[in-house]
């Protein structure tokens, strides 16, 4: 292991041992990467969210003038919650080649390696700033980022390329899936169920509407894109949490459920993400109010960010695949804050340490040749920088 790999896993052991899930503050990290940062004259710009519960972080080496080259990862995590974890989630675990611990993959290991990579950014002439951009809540829904990028587009930040460090096994991800999420509400009538008949059952009126989305996503396959590299060329829909009702006995008075939308770039998604709120209808309108008034149901988007297509020219892409010595243009089905750095303005790329068949896993891990993976990446980008100042 090298020096810098060493600097990168005492980083990740500090990172791990926060507990940033998403329904907690990061405020303890932040504070954590302020501090580290400040070790080196390095001033931090925290952008607190309306509660001032979490923050994301702005940093610049050298002159806030410079195109700037921006490192961006979340800080935020999955919950562990009901997983079968062999080893402390928030304490990192080092074995058999391996850092276990939650965030290490997703992605806590690129963060680690930027940070530990900022004396050799420092040591170098380069003409360029390297940007530390760090964001809350990715993980549910990409909705803490917005402010970050208003700050960077207020300000007229020059930035050359984006690298969002999401796990990608180092390789340059070039496109992924955008994502709309409904949370879908229904209001019955409780009552005994042997009066069943003059009631409004809130589940049997839900499972009416997912019948009716199940439809949808029958005629949302149709919607495909000749891009070959992604493994599910088109819209795809997912029920993922439901839940109502108290008793057998009880007429079912509440039901909600979840359900999202993804979809690669160039696929329609309106077929389902503009007719689902219409089959959701409000209240007063609702058929359920022709049986009881008191009845009726609604449907509220909880998240929407776009899918990402960077151009195979743009300079983040050439700057990736030459750091990394890969010609790979990959494209996957996940998202990342990567498409709402692109709409922006502003030339991304995702590129980072780990696999993402290991993220939000009981016992997530990062192996350590992929740590020493993106510090070698870190390291070429110094030395490219500095290539270019004197060229």
């Amino acid at each position: 292991m090298t020096r810098h790999s060493r600097n990168t896993l005492d980083i990740l052991k500090d990172l791990v041992g926060f507990d940033t899930t998403s329904f907690r503050s990061n405020l303890d990290l932040i504070d954590y990467i302020v501090s580290y940062l400040a070790s080196y004259d390095i001033q931090s710009e925290i952008i607190y969210d309306r509660h001032e519960q979490k923050a994301n972080l702005l940093a610049f080496t050298g002159s806030g003038n410079r195109p700037a080259i921006v490192l961006s990862g979340h800080t935020d995590v999955v919950p562990v919650d009901g997983q079968n974890w062999t080893h402390p989630p928030f304490s990192l675990t080092v074995k058999d080649g391996k850092a276990f611990g939650r965030g290490t993959c997703d992605m806590k290991g690129f963060i680690a390696s930027a940070l530990a990579a900022l004396p050799t950014f420092l040591e170098r002439e380069t003409e360029h700033s390297i940007c530390f951009a760090f964001s809350y809540d990715e993980e549910v829904g990409c909705a803490g980022v917005g402010s970050l990028l208003d700050v960077l587009t207020e300000r007229g930040v020059p930035v050359r390329a984006c690298i969002i460090g999401e796990p990608s096994s180092m390789k340059p991800v070039t496109a992924h899936t955008g994502k709309q999420v409904f949370r879908c509400r229904f209001h019955g009538t409780p009552m005994h169920s042997s009066l069943s008949p003059k009631g409004v059952n809130a589940i049997a009126y839900a499972g009416d509407i997912i019948n009716r989305i199940n439809d949808l996503e029958t005629a949302i396959r149709q919607q495909t894109t000749a891009d070959d590299r992604f493994a599910f060329p088109h819209p795809t829909l997912n029920i993922g949490t439901i839940s109502g009702g108290k008793a057998v006995n009880i007429v079912a008075e509440e039901c909600h459920f979840d359900v999202e939308c993804r979809f690669p770039p160039g696929t329609d998604h309106t077929p389902f993400t503009e007719t689902l709120p219409l089959l959701i209808q409000e209240k007063a309108n609702h058929p359920m109010a022709a049986v009881n008034p008191a009845a009726g149901a609604e449907c509220k988007r909880l998240v929407s960010y776009p899918a990402f297509q960077a151009d195979s020219a743009a300079d983040a892409v050439e700057l990736a695949r030459k750091l990394t010595g890969s010609n790979d243009d990959l494209a996957v089905n996940y998202g990342t804050e990567a498409g709402l750095f692109q709409q922006a303005g502003f030339s991304s790329v995702v590129c980072g340490p780990g696999n993402i068949a290991q993220a939000h896993q009981p016992d997530e891990f990062i192996s350590l040749s992929e740590l020493e993976r993106c510090d070698l990446f870190m390291q070429a980008l110094a030395k490219e920088l500095t290539r270019e100042a004197f060229a």
